[in-house]
């Protein structure tokens, strides 16, 4: 897992036996546990207790794509089974969550529903949910027209509800 302070210095966690648990429900939280050492543990819970906590900027888990979450983590539960490491539980409000962009420029993949429906000259790529990515280069989405939409994080909850719609 990578995480962020305020800063932007960024820490590498590594948990084991990960179990990543994604809400259904915009109102729920996510939650990742795993086990790690004490020294990690430490770190990480003085990372989310800066304020607002500290962002997830990318997480993976096998058969799911990448995930970032906007806002920050908002706490760490902490137990301890026996003599061994401890089971540590980060979770942050599931309505954060969304997609990371493909490619090599990464960061968060927003979609925008556009107020009006796309014109013959929109060469914007069409989602699922209704929303487009807007391109720098469109006529009617670009970055010479800033045109009114309504944003939300690409595969994130908001998307999963306004595709089933």
């Amino acid at each position: 897992m990578l995480r962020a302070d305020s800063t932007g210095k960024e820490l590498r966690c590594r948990l084991d036996a990960l179990w990543l648990e994604l809400a259904i429900c915009a109102t729920v939280d996510d939650r990742l546990s795993g086990w790690m050492s004490d020294h990690d543990a430490d770190v990480l819970a003085a990372l989310t207790a800066e304020g607002e906590g500290a962002a997830v900027r990318r997480l993976a888990a096998p058969g799911t794509l990448p995930l970032t979450v906007l806002g920050g983590a908002r706490g760490i539960d902490r137990s301890r089974r026996g003599a061994g490491n401890l089971r540590v539980t980060v979770f942050w409000p599931g309505a954060l969550r969304g997609h990371i962009a493909p490619g090599q420029a990464g960061g968060q993949l927003r979609h925008g529903v556009p107020h009006t429906a796309p014109g013959p000259e929109c060469r914007c790529p069409r989602q699922t949910c209704g929303g487009i990515i807007p391109t720098p280069y469109c006529p009617e989405h670009g970055s010479a027209a800033e045109p009114v939409m309504a944003w939300h994080s690409g595969g994130g909850i908001r998307c999963a509800a306004l595709h089933g719609r």
